[in-house]
């Protein structure tokens, strides 16, 4: 990809903790591009995975290590608290955390700092996003977009990642043959309807990730069989959301029926030894 134009310009290259974004970053410094100032932008969240902080201040400081001007903010916020001041736990049709806690901030640093070339990391198999971002590109006043990863897919967001950081979150190292997940998958399956059962086993054992993205824990995006995947590797994350859903009066996910029968207060709880014996 030709990325001699970013040379000399000011350029954002937010971070979301994500592989790709990371991935976007650090071809930039692969390209050799020489910014006239580059400017990383992320937006926290105490739900996101253990060593998503550090992994983006690790990134920030590999910029600062190959950029002449490197400039970052980071905010801090908690999508649990969002949601209980907003009493509410939104539908994935909505996204007034995005909105709210990403997109404005963002889009406001951005106006601040006068970025001339916004950076995202859409990969290969995201096209439509990006004809979908160009589409609304006419809103962004003096603000272009610029998409460094577009050609790779994520294997390759991965290698380039390792080249230059040479480690990423553990989020994405969780595959679904871990022999104490596959036990607890096996050993809660009578909480699914058969059609969730049937995508379950079709998963485990599989050497496929269990988390494609490194968002919020759980996301209110998220299928039910994603939640179990959290109520496993996570469960204190799991155990503050389904709190919150007491308090409110509000599900997670995308189907109410299937979250208050899964997560609902039900006996369901399985012996230790069953899923922590291969750990």
């Amino acid at each position: 990809m030709n990325l001699i134009d970013l040379n000399g310009k000011i350029i954002g290259c937010p971070q979301s903790a994500g592989i790709n974004s990371a991935a976007a970053l650090c071809r930039l410094i692969e390209a050799g591009i020489k910014p006239k100032e580059l400017h990383i932008f992320y937006a926290h969240f105490t739900e996101h995975s253990p060593g998503s902080l550090e992994f983006v201040e690790a990134l920030i400081e590999l910029a600062k290590n190959n950029f002449p001007v490197v400039k970052s903010k980071i905010t801090y916020n908690s999508v649990l608290e969002f949601f209980e001041r907003e009493k509410m736990i939104p539908h994935p049709i909505s996204s007034p955390c995005s909105r709210k806690l990403k997109i404005i901030p963002v889009t406001e640093y951005n106006v601040e700092n006068r970025i001339e070339i916004d950076l995202i990391g859409y990969i290969r198999t995201e096209q439509k996003r990006i004809v979908n971002q160009e589409k609304r590109g006419g809103n962004d006043m003096f603000l272009s977009k610029g998409y460094p990863v577009a050609d790779l897919d994520e294997e390759q967001c991965f290698t380039i990642v390792k080249k230059w950081l040479c480690w990423y979150p553990a989020i994405y190292d969780l595959r679904w043959n871990n022999a104490g997940f596959i036990l607890y998958v096996t050993a809660n399956l009578h909480r699914f309807t058969e059609d969730i059962q049937r995508k379950l086993l079709k998963k485990i054992g599989t050497d496929k990730r269990v988390f494609k993205h490194n968002n919020c824990l759980p996301c209110k995006n998220m299928n039910i069989d994603d939640m179990l995947a959290v109520e496993y590797f996570y469960p204190e994350y799991m155990k503050a959301a389904n709190e919150l859903s007491d308090r409110l009066n509000a599900y997670w996910g995308r189907s109410a029926d299937q979250y208050y029968t899964t997560f609902g207060k039900q006996d369901y709880e399985v012996k230790a030894c069953e899923v922590c014996q291969f750990d």
